[in-house]
């Protein structure tokens, strides 16, 4: 009688970072790009900066996806070790068969305490004073501790409680981003003030800072053109007298 064989087992690594993975705001639009896609527009409006932003739930739904999905090839192992038939030649195959089968089910056991681990911080930052995170951040930026106050009004913002200081801890994120060299993500916080908070005291030194963030980049032509919504929109603030010489 001729037998089957069982399935040979590969090796294969459970991609357990890849639900840690964070996603960086990279996503840039030029002026020139927006004045193209709103050239019937008459009055000039900032750029629309796109980005995406992890989220908790998105990281916690990839952690129960990559389980299901160990649960499902642990099934298949135990299968495939109950269907192979043990002979001379085929020893080493149950053997491999069973070490791989405990080495899943390891794995599964490191994502269910991952998950746990998680959802623990998850909660924990929703009981946190909101203002106590804005104001430790307010501290480390004081102090120039810039990656400290990227971190701190990063977990305010993301605070569902947080509403009080919204448009300045995301302009100070801005500006700590700044202070790092971190252009591209600095240039997102001045945007999301120049689009969320319209009527905000912020408003010249975001565009301004939006100017000097893309000037740093060599974006001298998108920088003009924030320099000029400045100088239109604000002449008579410090910032607009800054970029005229820049305008020349």
């Amino acid at each position: 009688m001729k037998k089957e064989s069982g399935p040979t087992p590969t090796r294969a690594f459970i991609p357990l970072a890849l639900a840690f993975v964070t996603l960086l705001p990279g996503c840039l639009v030029t002026r020139a790009q927006l004045k193209a896609e709103n050239s019937d527009q008459s009055q000039p409006s900032p750029a629309k900066i796109q980005e995406v932003e992890p989220q908790g739930r998105y990281v916690i739904d990839e952690i129960k996806g990559e389980l299901t999905r160990l649960n499902g090839r642990i099934e298949d192992m135990e299968r495939a070790q109950k269907e192979a038939t043990p002979s001379a030649g085929e020893e080493q195959q149950q053997k491999n068969l069973e070490k791989r089968l405990i080495e899943l089910e390891q794995s599964q056991i490191a994502i269910l305490e991952a998950l746990k681990k998680l959802q623990e911080t998850s909660a924990a930052t929703s009981t946190v004073d909101p203002m106590d995170l804005f104001n430790r951040g307010f501290a480390e930026f004081e102090a120039k501790k810039f990656d400290s106050a990227v971190v701190l009004f990063s977990n305010y913002l993301k605070n569902p409680k947080a509403k009080a200081a919204q448009e300045r801890a995301t302009f100070l994120r801005g500006e700590a981003y700044y202070q790092l060299k971190q252009y591209k993500k600095a240039i997102v916080d001045y945007s999301k003030v120049t689009e969320r908070f319209t009527k905000s005291k912020l408003m010249p030194s975001a565009l301004y800072k939006i100017g000097l963030s893309f000037e740093a980049l060599g974006m001298k032509e998108d920088a003009k053109s924030f320099y000029q919504e400045l100088a239109d929109k604000y002449p008579r603030s410090s910032e607009a007298r800054l970029v005229r010489a820049k305008l020349k």
